[in-house]
């Protein structure tokens, strides 16, 4: 409880000029001589009923921000949702796009390596071919060089012959 500095006694008035509480005793001291003075209960009521009165606005300003900021949040956590149900679905496209690759690199690869098969197949025949025709003129050409070096009467009876 407030007490009177110089008295010690409660304060029992509000100087309204001064805006103190002050003692009954002081009101007559030539401090607060000729100054406005009420019952420390009165001036309480007067302030506080002002107080309610700013209060109000204030208490439905707070209300609106606490709905705006609800809002807000709400909004936030929608963005977050959406944003991983987002990634999810990139995540899931891009896999199916991803074995959709490897299935065709794995086409690719296969279908590469039956015509190399094909064409070495080809070529392998090819090269059989050449070396049987290779060995064949390989033997005309080592008989027809062995008469060459045959003696000339060896020679004329041997072509005669053929």
């Amino acid at each position: 409880m407030a007490v009177c500095s110089l008295h010690s006694e409660k304060l029992k008035l509000f100087c309204l000029d001064d805006q103190i509480p002050v003692w009954l005793v002081c009101q007559t001291s030539k401090k607060h001589e000729n100054q406005k003075v009420r019952p420390v209960q009165e001036a309480a009521q007067e302030y506080k009923e002002k107080l309610r009165t700013a209060l109000a606005p204030l208490q439905e300003k707070l209300k609106a921000f606490n709905a705006v900021k609800l809002v807000c949040d709400q909004t936030a956590e929608h963005i977050k949702s959406q944003a991983q149900h987002t990634e999810r679905q990139i995540k899931m496209e891009f896999k199916i796009l991803q074995q959709f690759l490897k299935d065709e690199e794995a086409a690719k690869i296969t279908a590469l390596r039956e015509e190399e098969e094909q064409k070495s197949q080809m070529m392998k025949e090819k090269i059989e071919k050449m070396t049987k025709e290779i060995s064949s003129l390989t033997e005309q050409i080592r008989a027809i060089e062995q008469e060459l070096g045959a003696e000339d009467v060896s020679f004329l009876q041997v072509s005669h012959v053929s």
